[in-house]
């Protein structure tokens, strides 16, 4: 799989988002979101299962896979959390930035 159709499927998805912000519609793609993540999920855990080389190995590959699982994890979760504070809580605060978007839409 080569990455054109990757980035050409995102830019679309940004494109068709902007266009039909103002739509109800738009506001129910979460829903539908976490459960296409939760499908690809569970085909990535069928893949692996179904995998003998894996499944053989798992023992070994078992605690490196583990340390580098948290570790992601770890990472992102803090990442998300500094992000979260510099967007949300920053200098001028959340509410701030909701009145200044509330003012633009009016």
């Amino acid at each position: 799989m080569t990455i054109i159709p990757v980035f050409s499927s995102i830019l679309t998805g940004i494109i068709v988002g902007y266009l039909l912000r103002q739509k109800k519609i738009v506001n129910k793609t979460g829903i539908l979101l976490n459960m296409v993540i939760m499908l690809l999920l569970l085909f990535l855990g069928i893949a692996v299962g179904s995998n003998r080389e894996v499944v053989t190995r798992f023992a070994s590959l078992g605690l490196e896979a583990l340390l580098l699982t948290l570790g992601g994890t770890l990472g992102s979760l803090i990442a998300a959390l500094w992000l979260y504070r510099k967007v949300l809580h920053g200098p001028k605060g959340a509410s701030h930035q909701s009145e200044k978007y509330n003012q633009k839409k009016r």
